[in-house]
């Protein structure tokens, strides 16, 4: 009898795309599989909505919170689980048809070990789903990047990596010993990685594109659009980064909020980039890339 993944689904007020993510989930190839919908606030509709699922073929568990955000929502989502692994799913996102299937198989089918598995998504611009890409660039290499350099260093204009929340699987006794840190605003998924990294569990990559990242316009107020550059700023101070992905991270997701930030003046904006490059650690080996983003985002403040 093979083990029971529980896929979580964080979700409110968007039942069209979680219509679309659950049947995602119900077109899985690995047949022992549980559904455990959190839905984060008062609100009725999802709940009605989900009522279909009951009495399915897959299980599906529903528990409804006052508003507790993203990560406190998902560790509830665990709680709930009965599963030996645990998936995580964006509403807005979905798994192609073998996602789990595969993972396992990378992953020994071992839910003992301390390790987890993410595998590479298609994506495409915001807004332009005909314009898709495949995200990682470069595989992830167990021992070359620490994650914090995985996901924040570049190599020339791209960078080097991507991991995201709906790419994950993981034993869930590994989750009841390092949860989701609560309250988190933004980075969420980067924030439990490094901590899985620090912890010493073994992060393995799945090459193929097994999940659909879907992007979206910043109206559509997906959390990793928000604009909190000094929530950023602060967490990236408390983080388990290298100087380098702390370097990194202060140039393009800092500066990069501050470059969008319409409060400013573009002359505050400037000076506060500026004030940023002024801080990190310029050496031959990254000057090009810091070059870059500094540049790129005082290109922002004056033509985006």
């Amino acid at each position: 009898m093979r083990d029971l993944v529980s896929v979580v689904i964080p979700t409110r007020n968007r039942v069209k795309m979680l219509e679309r993510a659950v049947a995602s989930v119900l077109s899985q190839t690995y047949p022992a599989v549980e559904i455990c919908i959190v839905i984060d606030g008062e609100e009725g509709v999802t709940k009605q909505f989900v009522q279909r699922y009951i009495n399915s073929e897959i299980p599906v568990k529903v528990l409804q919170t006052k508003g507790v955000g993203g990560s406190s929502a998902r560790n509830l989502g665990v709680g709930i689980a009965a599963g030996k692994w645990i998936a995580f799913l964006d509403d807005d996102d979905e798994f192609l048809p073998d996602k789990l299937e595969k993972q396992l198989a990378l992953l020994d089918e071992n839910p003992e070990e301390r390790h987890l598995a993410f595998t590479s998504v298609a994506t495409y611009a915001p807004g332009k789903p005909n314009r898709s890409y495949h995200l990682p660039y470069i595989p992830w290499q167990a021992g070359v990047y620490s994650v914090g350099d995985y996901l924040f260093s570049r190599k020339g204009r791209k960078t080097i990596g991507f991991m995201q929340t709906s790419t994950l699987l993981i034993p869930r006794k590994i989750l009841l010993e390092i949860p989701f840190t609560d309250g988190l605003k933004k980075h969420q998924d980067w924030d439990l990685l490094l901590r899985m990294e620090q912890a010493g569990v073994e992060i393995k990559h799945l090459a193929s594109a097994e999940t659909v990242y879907h992007q979206h316009v910043a109206t559509a107020g997906r959390v990793g659009q928000l604009n909190a550059w000094t929530f950023s700023e602060k967490w990236m101070g408390t983080a388990p980064l290298t100087r380098t992905a702390r370097d990194s991270f202060l140039l393009s997701i800092v500066n990069r909020g501050i470059a969008t930030d319409k409060s400013l003046t573009k002359w505050q904006r400037q000076k506060a980039i500026v004030a940023r490059g002024r801080k990190v650690h310029w050496n031959t080996t990254y000057s090009g890339s810091y070059l870059y983003m500094l540049l790129i985002n005082l290109i922002r403040v004056y033509f985006k």
